[in-house]
């Protein structure tokens, strides 16, 4: 779950810098940011989700 979370998080980041530097018009560029920080938002909440499931397994 840790790399599923890692691996959404650098995907996201990719993908608003690429569309930072591959859009040219200012809607088609926030978009697709929003779209990077949407999945980053998901890789933080699987990893989160993730160590809170095992710190309640280990008490």
């Amino acid at each position: 779950m840790d790399l599923i979370g890692a691996v959404l998080l650098l995907s996201g980041w990719v993908l608003g810098l690429a569309a930072l530097v591959m859009l040219a018009a200012v809607d088609q560029r926030l978009g697709f940011v929003a779209a990077g920080l949407a999945l980053e938002v998901l890789g933080l909440a699987v990893i989160a989700y993730r160590r809170r499931t095992v710190d309640w397994g280990e008490r």
